[in-house]
C-alpha cells in the first residue's frame, strides 16, 4: 500500500488523493486502507517516514571513515542526488511543499527532516571528533537546507547531470569544513 500511496501522492499531489484511491491502486478494500493508515495524512506521513528511514540507513551504510573528507562529502551528495534522480516521488515526500498538510502533520514532517540533520551531525562528529560541536550542528543544518534547495534547483534544470550537482555540493561544503579538518586550525578554535 505504501508504494501505491507514494506514487499517487507524487502524481496527483496530496489534495487530489483519497484513502479510497490508495486502496484501489493497492488492490485492497477501503476498510483495509483505513485500518492501516487511519487518515490520508497518516498515509502521507507513513510514506515520508519510510523514505526518510531508507535514506538515513543508506547514508550511514555509504559513510566510509577511511575516505578523505572530500570523498565522504561526494558519496553523501551522490546518494542524495541519486535519490532525487531515481525516486523523485520519495524526495518530494520529504522535501516537497508540506503547506497542504495540517499543522500536526507538518510538525511530524519537520521532525523527519530533523532526523536527516541528526544523521548528518552524527556522521560528521563520529568521523571528526575534533570539529567543534556547535560548528558541526550548524553545518549539519546548513548542509540539509542547501541540499534541499539545490535539489529544487536541479529539478528545474534538467540540463544538469547528477555529477555536476555532486561537484557543486562538494565544493560548497568542503570549503566550509576544510579549515576545521586541519588539527592545527581546530586547536586554535
Amino acid at each position: 500500500m505504501l508504494d501505491a500511496a507514494e506514487q499517487l501522492f507524487f502524481e496527483r499531489g496530496f489534495a487530489a488523493v483519497s484513502l479510497s484511491d490508495i486502496a484501489q491502486a493497492a488492490g485492497v478494500t477501503k476498510p483495509i486502507a483505513y485500518r492501516h493508515f487511519k487518515t490520508k495524512d497518516g498515509a502521507y506521513l507513513a510514506c515520508a517516514r519510510r523514505a526518510q528511514a531508507d535514506f538515513a540507513q543508506a547514508l550511514v551504510q555509504r559513510a566510509d571513515p577511511t575516505q578523505a573528507v572530500r570523498e565522504q562529502f561526494a558519496a553523501a551528495a551522490d546518494l542524495f542526488y541519486e535519490l532525487l534522480e531515481t525516486h523523485p516521488e520519495r524526495w518530494e515526500l520529504i522535501y516537497g511543499s508540506a503547506a497542504v498538510l495540517p499543522a500536526e502533520s507538518r510538525d511530524e514532517l519537520s521532525a523527519l527532516r530533523l532526523g536527516n540533520i541528526e544523521t548528518t551531525y552524527a556522521l560528521i562528529t563520529k568521523d571528526h571528533p575534533d570539529i567543534p560541536k556547535l560548528f558541526a550542528e550548524g553545518l549539519s543544518h546548513a548542509m540539509s537546507g542547501a541540499a534541499e534547495r539545490l535539489g529544487h534547483w536541479w529539478r528545474s534544470r534538467p540540463d544538469l547531470d547528477r555529477q555536476h550537482m555532486v561537484d557543486i555540493h562538494v565544493e560548497i561544503f568542503y570549503a566550509a569544513v576544510a579549515p576545521y579538518l586541519d588539527s592545527r586550525s581546530t586547536a586554535k578554535r
